[in-house]
This record gives structure tokens, C-alpha cells and sequence, in this order.
């Protein structure tokens, strides 16, 4: 476990200055009759040919798609992809998440529609939903309050706004306290689930002398040893990188080095946090069978790892009455409103991550039938009223 997060912490820094970020904008406008025009847009600043196998959401030669160049006042180039395609119904769309090859393949993604009549009004709702990637019980509620919930699910624009706003110092210190609890949440997560995993395959060794129960009570000491190791490992990597020269060949060169170091460190990871909280001695007895429980975690947790963030935003006819996203009322006509959502690992590694949307329209030949229904009962009142 603390392997594949300590290679993935150096990874992510590799990514984000080495190699291709496609920042990804998915505009989903849902009709009456359910049918949805998907429209995503792919920023890339690096090069202009765009590559499939980086997509965040599947597009393939079945989208009308247009590829244009934008020069800022420092003439840099970034290159955008627009694609679009019309959807008869949700069912195309979760077709293509089910035959997706690009960067989050691995995701378990679906599309819903659905629409109320009730008379008067009709109420749409259009959700989309990605399945969590482990299988206990760890919900982030247990570990944030409901204002820090709000602000850990806005999008990250959203939140680089409130930060840097009239209340910023608020936000700011809302900001860290989040980060500090939701990172607590996660490892005590992938620690739950370790557990979870090394019973379900070795519970019944005869040497296993503490329980299932013994060993989720240890749980905290867990998660605080790996907060320690974590930091501490992001700290020499960030010392490391920074002498990193430009040239591709020393970069990449002294990307291998961290890898290997990584490599073989990573053992040594595992070896301090589980001696660090259960012992020498339960470390040697056990070590094929942690080695092999954890093994298993990094299998289960590859959706997370390997998963690209995206923006995702939903426009609905009508006006909307509810949603779990984020509202952006510049973007209001009198058709429709842009409700937004950050897509990133995070939401869906312990829990479900849905995005929906609720809106309403009015029937008005509804009200127009109703209205000379009842003039016509008035009106056969008035007349038997006047014949009596």
C-alpha cells in the first residue's frame, strides 16, 4: 500500500511537469424527450495532435470534432479539441463508458434519465454516477461537517476563488482543515480495507494470533504512522526534483533514479509501518502474507491511481429545483442553467460519487385544460341553477 503511494506521489509531479494534462470540460445539455447533447472540450498546451488513449470520457470518429489553436498575450499555444454528439437517449452514452479505452476505462460510470408528470409540471432528473473503488464502509460524513463537506465537493476553480476573495483568511484555514480530515479519511480507508483483505485470505492461519476486532482497533495508529511517512516522503521528493535540469535526457534519467530508489524504499515502507504498530516479530512471521494482502489493495485500488480529473456540467430544460452540484448563474439563459461538478479521484475511491439534477417545466396546456374544464362545470352549474 504505502509503495504504491509513495511511486504515485512522485508520478503525479512527473505528470504535471513532464507530460501531456488534458483539462477536460464535459457539457451535458439534457432535452425533454431525453435525449442529451454531449459536448466535451479538451485543452492541451503541449502539443495539438490529441491522443485517445488520454481521454478522460470517450470520444471516438462517431463525435463532430474541430481542433483550433489559441495564443495568449505571451504568445503561448494551447490547442483545443471541441466534440460533440447528439445521444438519443442515456443509453448511447453509457454504451461508450462501457467501451471506453482512454484514461479512466477502469471507472464505473453510468448515465440517468428520468421525468415525472404530475399534471401541472414535469420534473426531469439526469444524474451521472461512478461506482466506488473499494468495498467497506468508511463514508467521509463520519469525518467532515457539513460546511467542510460543501466545500471539499466544489469544483477547484470555485474553491481557488472563495481562497482568494474577501474571506480568503477564512477560506484558506477551511481549505486546510478539509485537506487535513479528507486525507485522514483516505487512509483510513485503504487501511480498512487492507485489514479487511488480509483476513479474508489469512484469517484462519493457525500462527494468527490477533483477531479481526484486535486489528481494526489499531487502525488509527496505522493512519497516523503513514501521515508521517507520507510527509515526510513528499518533503525528499520535492528536494529531489527540484534539481531536475531541463534537458529531456538528465530528466528522464533522473526520473529512473527516483523509481528504482522508490522501489526498493517502498519495502522498507512497509516494513517500518507495520513494525511501527504490530511489531518485529508479527512483520517476520507474516511478511509473504502482507506482502501478498497488499498486493491485492494495489490491484483494487488501480481505478483511483490511474484515474484523470475532468469538469462535468449539466444543463436541463427548465429551471432547476435541485442538485448536489455547483450553480453558475453567469452562465443562466432563460432556457437552462450550467450546474457543475469536479470529477477526481478522491470523490469515489470510499463512497459512490453522483452528480445529479432536478429541474421542473410547466405544462401550460395543462393549465389551459384545466381552466376550461372548470368553466365548463361553472358554466353547467349557472345553467341547471337558472332551469331550477
Amino acid at each position: 500500500m504505502k509503495r504504491k503511494i509513495k511511486i504515485t506521489v512522485t508520478l503525479l509531479s512527473m505528470i504535471i511537469l513532464f507530460s501531456c494534462d488534458y483539462e477536460t470540460h464535459v457539457i451535458n445539455t439534457v432535452h425533454e424527450d431525453g435525449s442529451v447533447t454531449r459536448k466535451v472540450i479538451v485543452r492541451n498546451d503541449t502539443k495539438s495532435n490529441f491522443e485517445p488513449k488520454y481521454f478522460r470520457v470517450p470520444i471516438d470518429s462517431t463525435w463532430n470534432t474541430e481542433i483550433t489553436e489559441e495564443v495568449n498575450d505571451n504568445n503561448d499555444t494551447t490547442w483545443i479539441l471541441t466534440a460533440e454528439k447528439h445521444f438519443a437517449s442515456v443509453e448511447g452514452i453509457n454504451e461508450e463508458y462501457t467501451n471506453d479505452t482512454g484514461s479512466n476505462r477502469d471507472l464505473k460510470r453510468s448515465a440517468d434519465f428520468s421525468k415525472s408528470f404530475k399534471w401541472f409540471t414535469t420534473v426531469f432528473r439526469y444524474s451521472e454516477t461512478i461506482g466506488k473503488v473499494l468495498t467497506i464502509d468508511c463514508p467521509v460524513s463520519d469525518f467532515l461537517t457539513d460546511e467542510e463537506l460543501s466545500f471539499f465537493y466544489l469544483p477547484d476553480n470555485v474553491k481557488a476563488d472563495f481562497k482568494n476573495g474577501s474571506d480568503s483568511l477564512r477560506y484558506k484555514a477551511l481549505s486546510d482543515t478539509v485537506d487535513t480530515k479528507s486525507e485522514t479519511w483516505m487512509w483510513t480507508g485503504l487501511v480498512r480495507q487492507w485489514i479487511e483483505i488480509f483476513y479474508d485470505l489469512f484469517g484462519d492461519h493457525p500462527e494468527l494470533t490477533i483477531d479481526k476486532e484486535e486489528m481494526s482497533s489499531k487502525e488509527s495508529a496505522f493512519v497516523h504512522q503513514i501521515i508521517a511517512l507520507d510527509q515526510s516522503e513528499k518533503e525528499e521528493d520535492e528536494e529531489t526534483l527540484q534539481t531536475i535540469e531541463e534537458e529531456d535526457e538528465e530528466v528522464l534519467q533522473a526520473i529512473e533514479k527516483i523509481e528504482q530508489e522508490e522501489s526498493i524504499e517502498g519495502e522498507d515502507d512497509i516494513e517500518l509501518l507495520v513494525t511501527s504498530v504490530l511489531g518485529k516479530e508479527f512483520y517476520s512471521a507474516f511478511k509473504a502474507e502482507i506482502d501478498s494482502s497488499m498486493s491485492v489493495l494495489e490491484t483494487i485500488t488501480d481505478p483511483f491511481f490511474s484515474a484523470d480529473s475532468y469538469d462535468m456540467e449539466i444543463r436541463m430544460p427548465g429551471r432547476i429545483i435541485a442538485s448536489n452540484g455547483h450553480a453558475d448563474t453567469e452562465l443562466e439563459t432563460a432556457e437552462s442553467v450550467g450546474i457543475f461538478w469536479t470529477v477526481q479521484g478522491d470523490y469515489f475511491l470510499l463512497e459512490q460519487y453522483e452528480m445529479w439534477v432536478e429541474s421542473k417545466v410547466s405544462n401550460y396546456w395543462a393549465w389551459i385544460v384545466t381552466a376550461v374544464f372548470v368553466l365548463f362545470v361553472i358554466t353547467g352549474f349557472v345553467v341547471r341553477s337558472r332551469k331550477s
